[in-house]
């Protein structure tokens, strides 16, 4: 599984983002489950102009590999000072089946991961 994380703008082309932060919790039951992804001084955050204009705002952010797709539109930035300091987008899933896939695709990234340490 390779997942490819996308952010479309409502009047731009989409971009292709690597987040900085990735928290999954699930449900005990596995029967739904939160993907919490976090981007710290991407591009698009340096720039207030950007944020603000019309033209680049966020319609939404999804990921997917070669089987599903996730979207979502729960997207909030975090701005301190008047300066966008990072963004936040949250998926909920609902499907149990969909919930384990991801559990165990996160938790084999965290066990490479720790393994590369």
């Amino acid at each position: 599984m390779n997942l490819k994380f996308i952010i479309e703008f409502e009047a731009e082309p989409n971009k292709s983002i690597v987040p900085d932060k990735i928290r999954f919790t699930s449900s005990k039951n596995d029967q739904t489950s939160t993907l919490t992804l976090t981007f710290y001084e991407t591009d698009f955050l340096k720039e207030t102009q950007t944020i603000l204009n019309r033209r680049k705002l966020i319609k939404s952010i999804y990921f997917f590999d070669q089987n599903y797709k996730f979207c979502t539109k729960d997207i909030r930035i975090v701005w301190i000072k008047g300066r966008p300091l990072f963004l936040e987008a949250i998926f909920l899933i609902t499907s149990e089946l969909e919930s384990v896939k991801l559990k165990k695709f996160f938790r084999n990234i965290s066990e490479q991961k720790s393994s590369e340490i």
